[in-house]
């Protein structure tokens, strides 16, 4: 018996040395690939190029620590950041679960928004954006997460305050499409084809509820050209756990096929570009390839910024729309714009606490005030409230 005990023994602890063997042979390679992309980035004489590259090597060892959760089969990978942590779906998506339930600060903006465009003459319209996954059980065994949850009980609340509004998941639920088709695998984002349909279906509401006819053309995608780029987008949820562990998406870029001429302004950053919808709303820097410091979800604008407005100057009428939101709004407002004449998209996330918004939308004096937000920031007052 002791020599069997023996043998058990000396073949247990060898099999966990070949375990350690390879699990650190795999650590080193990870490593050995993300020295060689570090070491590539610097200059000739082996300077790092700039204080900015030093950020390189968290990001490689982001990338190191995702492959390790990938190799131990996980589903469920700790953040780098004070984001939420990361978790695989049943399909491979990934996606960072809500943990935050509460919406009362978005009711309640909602609420006065509304009040305060009606006291103005101003229409108004609340867009609620959707969680990604499809249905709470996409979700790892014991994970949870509030998304949808709190996007349904948000257009209950302005159903029941008889607040007009649409539902994001109703639109793609009518749109027919495959539903991860919809939204990258990195990121919270919906892709493009998305954005699209959502924008269409507002531009038809609020067409039908301002009584003008507007040319519909925009709103066929057939009139777009569509184009392709592999491999360019590392999400927020691979920024959070690296590549390896959620992969990398593909960025399909529409553009219209019409003549447009169109500008974007960012007046706090003296932005000003204009000319066709190309020169004035596409950043291709965004889509030269990953990034942890970038992404490609921002190739149309570039970024969130406090104020921007997009002046459509073939509109079809002189209709003006002032859009509160979050980023969701970036990949449907350059859609949209093609409806109308200006848009101005405000971002209270990027304003001073005492800037008086409601200020600002009284000197714009717009035909429609619209909040457009995801469920990530419905418990955010700073993010919803006007003031």
């Amino acid at each position: 018996m002791g020599k069997e005990n023996e043998k058990v023994n000396k073949t247990g602890g060898l099999s966990g040395r070949i375990f350690m063997c390879a699990f650190l042979l795999v650590t080193a390679f990870f490593t050995a690939i993300n020295f060689y992309e570090f070491a590539a980035d610097l200059e000739p004489d082996g300077h790092v190029k700039g204080i900015a590259q030093l950020e390189l090597a968290r990001n490689y060892g982001v990338d190191a620590w995702g492959a390790l959760q990938k190799l131990m089969c996980k589903r469920m990978a700790f953040g780098s950041t004070v984001y939420s942590d990361v978790a695989i779906l049943d399909n491979g998506y990934a996606t960072m679960p809500d943990l935050y339930p509460d919406i009362v600060p978005a009711e309640e903006a909602a609420a006065d928004a509304y009040d305060f465009a009606k006291s103005h003459g101003i229409e108004f319209l609340y867009v609620q954006a959707c969680g990604k996954e499809e249905t709470d059980t996409d979700l790892p065994f014991g994970v949870e997460s509030s998304a949808g949850v709190k996007a349904a009980q948000m257009t209950d609340y302005l159903d029941e305050r008889q607040i007009p509004n649409l539902s994001i998941r109703e639109i793609l639920e009518r749109d027919g499409g495959d539903w991860y088709g919809y939204f990258y695998r990195t990121d919270h984002h919906m892709r493009n084809n998305a954005a699209f349909a959502v924008a269409c279906e507002m531009g038809k509401y609020i067409n039908e509820k301002s009584g003008i006819e507007t040319e519909t053309y925009w709103m066929s995608e057939d009139n777009y050209s569509r184009t392709e780029y592999k491999d360019v987008f590392l999400g927020t949820h691979g920024r959070m756990t690296g590549r390896f562990f959620t992969g990398l998406d593909d960025y399909e870029l529409w553009l219209p096929e019409w003549n447009t001429e169109m500008s974007l302004d960012v007046p706090s950053q003296g932005i000003h570009r204009e000319g066709s919808f190309e020169d004035a709303f596409v950043y291709y820097e965004n889509l030269a390839g990953y990034s942890f410091d970038y992404y490609a979800y921002y190739a149309y604008l570039h970024q969130d910024y406090d104020h921007m407005i997009l002046k459509n100057e073939n509109a079809p009428n002189d209709m003006k729309m002032v859009i509160v939101r979050d980023s969701t709004a970036v990949a449907i407002s350059p859609f949209l714009v093609h409806d109308c004449s200006e848009i101005h998209l405000l971002d209270l996330r990027y304003m001073s606490a005492d800037e008086d918004v409601y200020g600002i939308i009284e000197e714009i004096d717009p035909d429609w005030l619209i909040y457009l937000f995801g469920p990530g920031y419905l418990g955010n007052e700073g993010a919803v409230k006007l003031r």
